[in-house]
């Protein structure tokens, strides 16, 4: 699942993304501040590379976290951050127990990329 975020009138604005038209026709006038890919397939990371000329490693949530895979910088002047997140188990619906989320941000040209 792909969801944009842009600003409108000072305030973040969301929009959930279906498809490769939707996502031109939604961001044909405006600029997103943040991308978010829940889960993403092959074909919704080609979107993104389509639309921002950014491709997602396969691994970019992968488990092996050696310190040189936590940040890096790309020579195009991406930078790659990937961090753990605790979610609680009182925070979900079906009272599953406590758990961690990767998400990996990817920073490019001003839009922040998360995948989780």
């Amino acid at each position: 699942m792909l969801n944009v975020f842009t600003l409108a009138n000072g305030r973040l604005f969301q929009e959930e993304i279906e498809s490769a038209e939707e996502l031109s026709q939604s961001l044909a006038h405006v600029r997103p501040v943040w991308v978010d890919l829940e889960a993403p397939s092959a074909e919704e990371k080609g979107w993104i590379t389509g639309r921002f000329g950014l491709t997602i490693p396969d691994d970019v949530v992968d488990d092996d976290l050696e310190e040189s895979a936590r940040f890096y910088e790309e020579d195009n002047g991406e930078l790659h951050i990937r961090s753990d997140f605790l979610i609680d188990a009182e925070d979900g619906p079906d009272g599953a127990p406590a758990h961690n989320v990767r998400v990996a941000f990817i920073m490019k040209d001003g839009v922040l990329f998360s995948v989780h």
